[in-house]
Order: structure tokens, then sequence, then C-alpha cells
């Protein structure tokens, strides 16, 4: 289930789409704002934050569970990655559901010929 950003404005908003490009720009690596694709067609940034994001949590969920092998952490220190691991993970994958909202509104804004 998607949830919307709380600190985005509504869709259908006055100047929504503008805000959702900086917001989901804001989710990417920072060179994507050098691109004018991005900046210029708001779906196709979508498009590929979202595999950014996917790509994030996959990340997170492989140093979890890779963590207690290969890490070579003291006990102290690996338990507090754990932790800092579980929090960004939970944190991305709230990110990424807020951005599957932002790209459906996008998506949904625009019509079949555009």
């Amino acid at each position: 289930m998607s949830s919307w950003p709380t600190d985005l404005i509504p869709a259908g908003a006055p100047g929504w789409e503008i805000k959702a490009s900086a917001w989901l720009l804001d989710r990417c690596p920072s060179e994507f704002r050098t691109y004018e694709i991005f900046r210029t067609h708001p779906t196709a940034l979508g498009y590929v934050a979202k595999f950014q994001l996917e790509h994030q949590v996959e990340a997170i969920r492989d140093a979890y569970r890779s963590a207690r092998t290969t890490a070579h952490l003291p006990p102290e220190a690996l338990a507090e990655l754990l932790s800092t691991l579980e929090h960004e993970g939970a944190r991305l994958a709230l990110e990424l559901s807020s951005a599957e909202a932002v790209i459906d509104a996008l998506n949904s804004s625009k019509t079949p010929n555009q």
C-alpha cells in the first residue's frame, strides 16, 4: 500500500507536479538533476526513481543479511550496525511506498497522448 508523503502538497494542487518532481529528485543521486529528461518529464523521473529506491532497499537488506559473517565488527558495533540497518531499511521502505504514490499520481495526471 502506498502512502502520500507528508512533506509534499496533494496531487492536483496548483504546482504539484513541479513539487513532486523536486521531491523525487531529492530521493535520487544528485547527478539526476543534470539530465534534461528528468526535469522535463516527471514520469520518466518517477520510472527511474522507483528503481533507485528499490535497489537501495535491497542493498540494505543484503547488508543486514551478511553483516554477521562479513562485517568483521566487535559484538557491540555489530549490534549497532544491525539496528541502524533495520532503521534505514524501514525508512527506505516508507520512501519507496511514498514514491509509488507520487508516481501513480503523476501517471494518472497524464492523458494517453502525453
